[in-house]
């Protein structure tokens, strides 16, 4: 494993690789989804010197190292998932819902503590800056979008468009897409080719991508304006959505805070109208009756 060959070669390294080594092993889950210049911004060393110290460590160059990280990473998500398949499989029922339920609690209690306050800040400006909205979802992050747009909508805070689908779906949508325009893209592992396609067209057009994801193996989490990450970790073979559909609660209920009067206002005329509406329906019913 890479991490125990940096710590066996720690005591024969020069200071400058060993402050690496250290930064390296301290945040070892992250190294293997940052890119070279990321790194050595971080540490406050020269992309050489970080080239040189995976030499070091006999590899070609960073590439080749991350990728060694990466698949360790990787493969430990796998066998933790795997033990835990095996241990709960045993338990009574009881035990097993209370494992279970014990899970999720932690999954939406680490999201909640690791928010970012200033990154939710940012999206909420953006929200109000920006002249269109658009959210992302496909699979069952397709779900969770809905509730996000149904909100957003109801809120008459801007134009809303929700992109989900196959392509020729979601493609005339996304094609007006422009610089000042905001996309939220809500993903989870098996990452879906469709949301990265979305993200890499909004980004190239200029747009905001705000991301809702897990972890920095998403592919859109290095070029994203803004990630939130929501906890996933499982028990089973299955994705956690409690700390997703927080987030998005969490992030309505700010935009309602910093534009009370106006967002509120927009909803009372949404449900007035949702009444006139039903109370039209009533009518052409006894009509007919």
């Amino acid at each position: 494993m890479v991490r125990d060959k940096i710590r066996k070669n720690l005591a024969s390294m020069s200071l400058s690789y060993h402050e690496i080594a250290v930064y390296i092993l301290e945040n070892y889950d992250e190294i293997g989804f940052t890119s070279v210049n990321e790194l050595s911004k971080k540490i406050g060393v020269s992309n050489a010197s970080l080239v040189r110290f995976t030499q070091f460590m006999e590899f070609k160059g960073y590439k080749e190292f991350r990728e060694a990280i990466q698949d360790e990473v990787k493969n430990k998500l796998n066998k933790d998932t795997q033990v835990a398949l095996n241990e709960l499989d045993i338990l009574p029922a009881t035990k097993q819902l209370e494992k279970l339920a014990e899970n999720e609690i932690f999954n939406l209690s680490k999201t909640l503590h690791d928010i970012n306050v200033q990154t939710l800040s940012k999206m909420v400006q953006k929200v109000f800056e920006s002249e269109k909205i658009f959210i992302s979802g496909f699979g069952v992050s397709k779900n969770i979008m809905q509730i996000f747009e149904y909100a957003l909508v109801s809120m008459q805070i801007k134009e809303i468009i929700g992109i989900t689908g196959s392509i020729s779906d979601y493609n005339p949508r996304l094609h007006s897409i422009k610089p000042g325009d905001i996309l939220f893209v809500m993903t989870l592992p098996p990452y879906s080719i469709e949301a990265i396609q979305v993200a890499t067209y909004a980004k190239g057009k200029g747009a905001d991508v705000f991301l809702f994801t897990d972890s920095p193996l998403c592919p859109i989490y290095s070029f994203a304006s803004a990630v939130v990450r929501c906890e996933n970790n499982s028990l089973l073979l299955t994705n956690s959505y409690v700390g997703m559909v927080a987030i998005v609660q969490v992030l309505i209920n700010m935009l309602l805070l910093n534009s009370k009067e106006n967002l509120l206002t927009g909803m009372k005329t949404v449900v007035e109208d949702e009444r006139a509406a039903y109370q039209f329906v009533k009518i052409q019913k006894d009509m007919f009756i």
